[in-house]
């Protein structure tokens, strides 16, 4: 559950503030963003409305992009760029995209 953390830090919010909004203790949210526990379906669900975001994005199974991905389906290479992309701020990521894109221009000529 390491995206509730990014997820929170991008709206600015405190863990106290987000256990008041969900309905949880500041202590779940904690344990949760340390990999130390995991929230419940209930609670995944209201992580998800609170960021408007999907259960599948918070769970790490859909990509920044909206593309769901069955586990298997990607390399520990691919993964390890997904982590790294996601623990990024939005002009950093933006930044990466850029790149991105120039290098598959690149690749094309």
């Amino acid at each position: 559950m390491n995206r509730i953390k990014s997820l929170r830090l991008e709206h600015d919010m405190s863990q106290r503030a987000l256990a008041a909004k969900i309905g949880c203790s500041q202590k779940s949210i904690d344990y949760w963003e340390k990999g130390l526990s995991e929230p419940t379906a209930g609670f995944i669900c209201a992580l998800a409305d609170c960021f408007a975001c999907s259960t599948d994005y918070l769970l790490g199974r859909e990509d920044d992009f909206g593309v769901v991905r069955i586990e298997g389906e990607l390399s520990e290479r691919e993964k390890e760029l997904l982590r790294r992309f996601s623990s990024l701020a939005e002009p950093q990521r933006e930044e990466l995209f850029n790149y991105a894109e120039f290098l598959t221009m690149k690749n094309r000529s």
